[in-house]
Protein backbone atom coordinates (compact mmCIF):
# COMPACT_ATOMS: atom_id res chain seq x y z
CA UNK A 1 0.00 0.00 0.00
CA UNK A 2 1.01 3.30 -0.55
CA UNK A 3 -0.08 7.01 0.36
CA UNK A 4 0.26 9.94 -1.65
CA UNK A 5 -0.23 13.35 -0.22
CA UNK A 6 -0.40 16.74 -2.16
CA UNK A 7 -1.24 15.36 -5.60
CA UNK A 8 -3.76 14.91 -7.72
CA UNK A 9 -6.25 12.29 -9.41
CA UNK A 10 -5.42 13.53 -12.91
CA UNK A 11 -1.83 13.55 -12.03
CA UNK A 12 -1.96 9.80 -10.50
CA UNK A 13 -3.70 8.48 -13.72
CA UNK A 14 -1.46 10.67 -16.02
CA UNK A 15 1.52 9.08 -13.79
CA UNK A 16 0.43 5.53 -14.35
CA UNK A 17 -0.42 6.24 -18.27
CA UNK A 18 4.03 7.55 -18.21
CA UNK A 19 4.90 4.06 -16.13
CA UNK A 20 2.96 1.93 -18.76
CA UNK A 21 4.91 3.84 -21.56
CA UNK A 22 8.05 1.32 -20.29
CA UNK A 23 5.78 -1.79 -19.42
CA UNK A 24 3.91 -2.00 -22.53
CA UNK A 25 0.73 -0.89 -21.07
CA UNK A 26 0.98 -3.87 -18.26
CA UNK A 27 0.34 -1.96 -14.96
CA UNK A 28 -3.12 -0.97 -13.56
CA UNK A 29 -4.19 0.27 -10.20
CA UNK A 30 -5.05 -2.13 -7.58
CA UNK A 31 -6.49 0.00 -5.16
CA UNK A 32 -7.34 3.67 -6.04
CA UNK A 33 -8.76 4.99 -3.07
CA UNK A 34 -8.96 8.98 -1.93
CA UNK A 35 -9.02 9.61 1.21
CA UNK A 36 -9.47 13.45 2.22
CA UNK A 37 -6.46 14.89 0.93
CA UNK A 38 -4.55 11.45 0.50
CA UNK A 39 -4.39 8.91 -1.82
CA UNK A 40 -4.08 4.88 -1.25
CA UNK A 41 -2.64 3.17 -3.84
CA UNK A 42 -1.57 -0.38 -4.79
CA UNK A 43 -0.23 -1.50 -8.49
CA UNK A 44 -0.40 -4.72 -10.12
CA UNK A 45 -0.02 -6.25 -13.88
CA UNK A 46 -2.97 -7.33 -16.12
CA UNK A 47 -0.87 -10.33 -16.79
CA UNK A 48 1.86 -12.25 -14.62
CA UNK A 49 4.27 -12.92 -18.31
CA UNK A 50 4.62 -9.36 -19.10
CA UNK A 51 7.10 -6.68 -18.18
CA UNK A 52 6.01 -5.06 -14.98
CA UNK A 53 5.24 -8.82 -13.09
CA UNK A 54 7.16 -9.87 -9.83
CA UNK A 55 8.13 -12.91 -9.17
CA UNK A 56 7.69 -14.86 -5.64
CA UNK A 57 10.55 -16.27 -3.08
CA UNK A 58 10.17 -19.67 -5.37
CA UNK A 59 10.79 -18.07 -8.72
CA UNK A 60 6.54 -18.15 -9.79
CA UNK A 61 5.09 -15.50 -11.51
CA UNK A 62 2.67 -13.79 -9.36
CA UNK A 63 0.28 -10.84 -10.27
CA UNK A 64 2.19 -7.82 -8.23
CA UNK A 65 4.25 -5.05 -9.97
CA UNK A 66 7.63 -5.25 -9.34
CA UNK A 67 10.05 -2.81 -7.80
CA UNK A 68 10.88 -1.22 -11.05
CA UNK A 69 7.49 -0.80 -11.74
CA UNK A 70 6.92 1.48 -8.41
CA UNK A 71 9.68 3.53 -8.73
CA UNK A 72 8.98 4.25 -12.34
CA UNK A 73 6.00 5.31 -10.86
CA UNK A 74 7.24 7.38 -8.23
CA UNK A 75 9.43 8.78 -10.64
CA UNK A 76 6.19 9.85 -12.36
CA UNK A 77 4.43 11.01 -9.55
CA UNK A 78 6.88 13.55 -8.72
CA UNK A 79 7.60 15.09 -12.16
CA UNK A 80 4.00 16.52 -11.51
CA UNK A 81 4.61 17.85 -8.04
CA UNK A 82 8.09 18.03 -6.39
CA UNK A 83 5.95 18.70 -3.15
CA UNK A 84 4.55 15.46 -3.43
CA UNK A 85 4.76 12.72 -0.16
CA UNK A 86 4.75 8.98 -1.09
CA UNK A 87 4.95 6.95 1.61
CA UNK A 88 5.87 3.35 0.75
CA UNK A 89 6.53 0.17 3.24
CA UNK A 90 6.85 3.00 5.94
CA UNK A 91 9.68 5.28 4.33
CA UNK A 92 8.88 8.71 2.77
CA UNK A 93 9.81 9.07 -0.22
CA UNK A 94 10.23 12.96 -2.00
CA UNK A 95 12.15 14.80 -4.53
CA UNK A 96 15.51 13.04 -4.35
CA UNK A 97 15.11 11.05 -1.28
CA UNK A 98 14.08 7.91 -0.61
CA UNK A 99 13.13 6.25 -4.16
CA UNK A 100 14.96 3.26 -5.96
CA UNK A 101 15.83 2.08 -2.44
CA UNK A 102 16.14 -1.91 -2.52
CA UNK A 103 15.68 -4.16 0.32
CA UNK A 104 15.96 -7.75 0.91
CA UNK A 105 12.08 -9.23 0.51
CA UNK A 106 12.99 -12.98 0.73
CA UNK A 107 14.74 -14.73 3.99
CA UNK A 108 17.99 -14.92 5.83
CA UNK A 109 17.99 -18.48 4.41
CA UNK A 110 16.87 -17.19 0.78
CA UNK A 111 17.78 -14.07 0.35
CA UNK A 112 15.63 -12.25 -2.42
CA UNK A 113 16.57 -8.81 -2.93
CA UNK A 114 13.32 -6.60 -4.05
CA UNK A 115 14.94 -5.17 -7.31
CA UNK A 116 15.95 -9.07 -8.48
CA UNK A 117 12.68 -10.50 -8.07
CA UNK A 118 11.50 -9.83 -11.32
CA UNK A 119 12.39 -10.11 -15.47
CA UNK A 120 13.31 -6.69 -15.94
CA UNK A 121 17.05 -6.77 -16.68
CA UNK A 122 16.96 -10.07 -18.82
CA UNK A 123 13.96 -7.77 -20.40
CA UNK A 124 16.33 -4.65 -20.51
CA UNK A 125 14.06 -2.73 -19.59
CA UNK A 126 16.61 -1.83 -16.96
Amino acid sequence: MVEIKNTTKQNLEAALEGTNAKFEGNIIFNRFEQKGNRFVVTLTVKSSTKPGARRGQTGRRISAACWHVYGTFFDEVIKFNSDVVITSMGKKISLGYGNWEDKNIGSIVRPMMYSDSCDCKEMELF
